[in-house]
């Protein structure tokens, strides 16, 4: 039986199938929940990052151009191969989103000027992409990336598929946040923003997953993005208007924004979710997402934040030359590893403050507004 563990203490896309076949293909298993303390013999972070001497080699490899200029065609290349090993049409897709001349207009549709400039930390080069978020095939390759990421978290599942894997990933992490929900007595949510949504996975995803929900919006900095996003939502509309998507799904709509200075109303959500953000992201701008999410949340809202656990042995074990190329892609990884993610979250006032580990790589950290 597969179990998330629960934590206390301080410490894909679906374009290319319709919501209901996502969920059919979801691979049957039993789950649990199991409460326990704090393993003392776990370290609180990966050694490769902060101030260690390893993570100071590791980043002086980094900064040394030709190296750095190598680590990005390795990293991505890796990515690509976990994709390609479970059949992920990687290239393929990225072929077929290139011919899609109507994204420019929506992008310029959804683009909102006046967000220019943006925060330094979201022009940094992510991903092997020097232009970070901020370009069309960044946008195209996050369906891929994202079942490439499903792929190696499940690698034991030789028979899964790409999209199984993200179901998989996704299921535990919305098990989580449901059970979070009943555990404490609070109603299904009813208005979720999923702040950061990039090409709409996660968004989409939560629609289904809260189908009763009066709006799931999705909010992201990258217009590039929100234009496959929006694409897809569109799609996914002509496809139940055709009859060929049945899956009950609340309506969804896409904004450009900053999560750090959101457009919505003080105590106008019921669930702020962070989908795989905040690790490439310094503290200070992790800090004004939770301030921001307290002030979005109504009484009793939940903030949600899934992400790379910092505590997850696989991750810190991983091997000198796959965390190096990990490092390479993701610049703010030794603030994001450092930080302490369950404390800010109390100290800014939420209760409930728990760690749900849902796989053996990835956490869901909840607290509620008080």
């Amino acid at each position: 039986m597969q179990k998330q563990v629960v934590r206390g203490g301080s410490t894909a896309s679906l374009s290319t199938c319709s919501a209901r076949n996502v969920v059919a293909s979801r691979p049957a298993s039993r789950r649990g929940v199991v409460v326990r303390a704090e393993a003392t013999s776990v370290q609180d972070k990966p050694a490769w990052t902060g101030d260690s001497l390893l993570s100071k080699v590791v980043n002086w490899a980094i900064d040394t151009p030709p190296l750095y200029g190598a680590m990005k065609v390795l990293a991505k290349q890796a990515m690509k191969n976990s994709a390609e090993s479970r059949g992920v049409r990687w290239d393929g897709y990225v072929q077929e989103m290139q011919k899609r001349r109507e994204l420019e207009d929506i992008r310029r549709e959804l683009e909102d000027p006046s967000l220019q400039p943006y925060p330094s930390y979201y022009l940094k080069p992510f991903h092997a992409y020097e232009s970070g978020n901020l370009e069309w095939l960044a946008a195209y390759e996050v369906q891929p990336a994202t079942y490439a990421m499903g792929i190696r978290t499940f690698k034991d599942k030789k028979d899964w598929s790409g999209e199984q894997c993200f179901v998989e990933l996704r299921s535990r992490v919305t098990e989580a946040i449901k059970s979070y929900h009943s555990r404490h007595g609070l109603p299904p949510p009813s208005s979720i923003v999923d702040m950061g949504c990039s090409t709409g996975m996660s968004t989409t995803w939560l629609a289904t997953q809260f189908p009763t929900a009066a709006a799931v919006t999705g909010l992201d900095l990258s217009p590039y993005f929100l234009a496959v996003a929006e694409w897809e939502r569109r799609q996914n509309l002509a496809a139940a208007d055709a009859g060929k998507q049945q899956q009950p799904s609340a309506p969804i709509r896409y904004i450009h924004g900053l999560a750090e200075r959101s457009p919505f109303a003080d105590g106008s959500q019921d669930l702020v979710n962070f989908n795989f953000v905040i690790h490439e992201c310094p503290g200070a701008a992790i800090d004004s997402f939770i301030r921001e999410s307290l002030r979005v949340l109504r009484p009793g809202g939940v903030l949600a934040f899934v992400d790379n656990n910092p505590r997850s042995s696989t991750i810190q074990n991983l091997p000198p030359a796959l965390f190096t190329l990990m490092k390479s892609t993701e610049p703010w990884s030794d603030e994001y590893y450092s930080y302490d993610l369950e404390a800010a979250m109390r100290s800014a006032g939420f209760r409930e403050v728990v760690t749900v580990e849902t796989d053996h790589r990835h956490r869901c950290v909840l607290g509620i507004r008080p």
